[in-house]
């Protein structure tokens, strides 16, 4: 899989462009992360380019977006992004635009969404090109959009999460008109495919600001129409973000989606994982943390077959940190969680999830029949094997045939 641009291939990009007679500069995020002095995901270029003629100078590109102008060459193992200079059409679903208008660097700067993201950068002049007051608003800690809020949020409602994801990853305020106009928006956001409002959530989750993002997206209206499912009572949002906040200084956006969605029952957590288009692994896992939320309770005295069934599950750290979690909000307590970190750490990791000692061919060997008495003696012959009573396979073959014999008397 190919990996996002570094400075260096970004360059060897642009040059190639300039070498070609074209105009290119480094655009958008990455300039306002290198004004910010931190290291940049990424490097984006825009040139006056056109995606055929990008393909021309390039020996590897791929196609992503031709008719908006989009193109991502390929070196080695990775991938920048060039983007032809445009000015975007209409917007009829406030989603994309039909379509749009090769231009210059001053309008494509103009069409894009707030002005810190709306600067380019020459490296080779070391010059920054801001035709959108960007270096202020910077300066200024302001999350400001480019021209109208109004406008910029109708050519893609997306933008108003985005507002709040850079306003709580950067610690800036947002300006007076943007908010009213996220605010006014904010029921707008619905037309926005589930995929595209995951993908922001998941960013805002993975970061140890986790919390505040999602205190501001309520204070906006946004939470209540990405989430109506953790407002049906007035307990349910608050007591989620409060997990949140005690989890968010991992960085782990799954722990932190499970401590926001894990009150919540398995029904609704399967509704929003579809609404979303995440994956089936990505639904397990919120399952599992769902199912067994309250599991801190009793898991130091349940059989030591259902622990190390709750260990074997590539998700059992994370349920630890939240049964942490929520013991420690219900009860100002972790005199549990330690008792069960003990008894896990009790457990060799080769004894967590064994190979079974007897199979379903074994039974079959001993003239059991195909049917569900067979995965009725498995399981019990694997619980006895959890529980540390059958040791061996040998042992374990005389329970299995007691077992059977005991079957064929019935």
């Amino acid at each position: 899989m190919a990996k996002e641009s570094d400075k260096a291939t970004a360059m060897w990009v642009l040059r190639r462009l300039r070498d070609a007679g074209h105009e290119a500069f480094f655009a958008g995020g990455c300039v306002r992360d290198m004004l910010l002095g931190t290291q940049p995901a990424d490097y984006d270029i825009a040139t006056d380019a056109t995606p055929d003629q990008v393909a021309a100078i390039f020996r590897r590109v791929i196609m992503v977006g031709a008719k908006f102008g989009v193109a991502i060459v390929m070196r080695q193992r990775r991938q920048v992004e060039v983007a032809t200079f445009r000015s975007d059409l209409s917007y009829s679903d406030g989603r994309r635009p039909d379509g749009v208008r090769f231009s210059s660097p001053r309008q494509d700067a103009l069409r894009r969404d707030f002005t810190i993201n709306g600067m380019f950068y020459d490296p080779v002049a070391e010059k920054v090109i801001d035709y959108v007051g960007g270096q202020d608003d910077l300066a200024a800690g302001v999350i400001r959009t480019i021209g109208q809020p109004r406008k910029r949020f109708a050519e893609d409602y997306l933008r108003l999460i985005r507002a709040v994801r850079f306003a709580t990853r950067l610690d800036f305020h947002v300006d007076k008109d943007t908010e009213a106009a996220i605010r006014r928006y904010a029921k707008k956001i619905t037309v926005i495919s589930g995929e595209r409002i995951y993908d922001e959530l998941a960013k805002m989750l993975a970061a140890p600001s986790a919390a505040v993002a999602l205190q501001k997206l309520h204070d906006s209206g946004l939470a209540r129409e990405i989430l109506p499912e953790l407002f049906q009572s007035d307990k349910t949002w608050p007591a989620a973000v409060e997990q949140v906040a005690a989890v968010a200084a991992k960085g782990d956006a799954v722990l932190a989606m499970g401590a926001l969605l894990m009150n919540l029952p398995k029904t609704a957590i399967s509704r929003i994982v579809r609404r979303w288009g995440a994956s089936n692994e990505f639904k397990d896992t919120l399952g599992y943390l769902s199912v067994n939320r309250d599991g801190w309770r009793d898991a130091v005295e349940i059989p030591l077959c259902q622990f190390k069934r709750l260990m074997a599950n590539s998700d059992w750290q994370r349920l630890r940190r939240l049964w942490t979690v929520r013991e420690r909000i219900e009860t100002g307590s972790c005199a549990l969680s330690r008792r069960i970190a003990r008894r896990a750490g009790q457990i060799a990791p080769v004894q967590i999830a064994p190979q079974p000692f007897v199979t379903g061919n074994d039974l079959k060997a001993m003239g059991l029949k195909e049917g569900r008495d067979i995965g009725r003696i498995l399981r019990k012959l694997y619980d006895a094997q959890l529980n540390e009573e059958l040791k061996s396979r040998k042992k374990a073959l005389a329970a299995a045939a007691m077992l059977v014999n005991s079957h064929n008397r019935d």
